[in-house]
């Protein structure tokens, strides 16, 4: 078994910690910690250990996330804000990995042709009606909301996910695992959007035309890195 200090497990996968992960996926880190790891859980009567919501490319304690996971927990907060229960995000998720034999269902491109297809068929199993109309929200959530958020994203031949652009494929931002282990950079330069925002309010600020300057950058990247992170922070 290959030891997790092989520090080639950590090249090309994207990291972040779950402070980076849950600023960059607008949650906060508590929450993400409860789904990406295992926490106990307290219902009457009884107290039982949770699972986490992702498959963890990491041990569970060690705190730190791969791009491929920060993609699947930025599906599974689109769910949520839709009133889609967890217990229907993880049948959804469990269905899509037998499906499509991979640990990080919701992040290949198969998840975008067929996860309504998915919720129809554990619709269709269900027994309970309170679980019917869940599953029948996240079937409608899937065409109203998901599909739109696909486009964010750029895979890899209809396989995994490769580059996340959260201001859309037009704007300058990605997260690429390839480039600075998977953090906000500009796309064209690959500066990441946090030193440009960092120097933007330097000093008690600066002009983005100084600092497009001091990092030889288009002013576009400034102002991109700028709009970028003020909605992390908004969020």
């Amino acid at each position: 078994m290959e030891s997790t200090l092989n520090p080639s497990r950590y090249v090309g996968v994207g990291l972040y910690s779950f402070p980076e992960a849950a600023r960059i996926i607008g949650i906060t880190p508590a929450k993400l910690r409860r789904w990406a790891g295992q926490y106990r859980r307290k219902v009457p009567g009884t107290e039982y250990l949770s699972k986490p919501v992702i498959s963890r490319y990491f041990p569970d304690g060690e705190h730190v996330l791969t791009f491929l996971e920060l993609v699947e927990l930025l599906f599974v907060k689109l769910f949520r804000e839709e009133g889609v229960s967890m217990q229907v995000i993880r049948e959804a998720a469990e269905e899509a990995a037998r499906r499509f034999d991979t640990p990080y269902p919701f992040a290949v491109k198969r998840f975008d042709t067929d996860g309504q297809r998915i919720f129809a068929t554990l619709r269709e199993e269900s027994q309970e009606e309170r679980s019917i109309v869940e599953l029948g929200k996240g079937q409608y959530v899937f065409d109203a909301v998901v599909r739109l958020f696909s486009r964010k994203i750029e895979y890899q031949d209809g396989g995994d996910a490769l580059r996340y652009w959260p201001r859309d494929r037009e704007g300058r931002v990605v997260l690429d695992p390839q480039r600075s282990f998977g953090k906000p950079i500009d796309a064209e330069t690959g500066v990441p959007t946090r030193a440009l925002y960092d120097a933007v309010l330097a000093g008690g600020g600066q002009s983005p035309v100084v600092v497009a300057e001091w990092f030889g950058v288009p002013l576009d990247a400034v102002e991109a890195a700028v709009a970028f992170e003020r909605s992390l922070l908004a969020a």
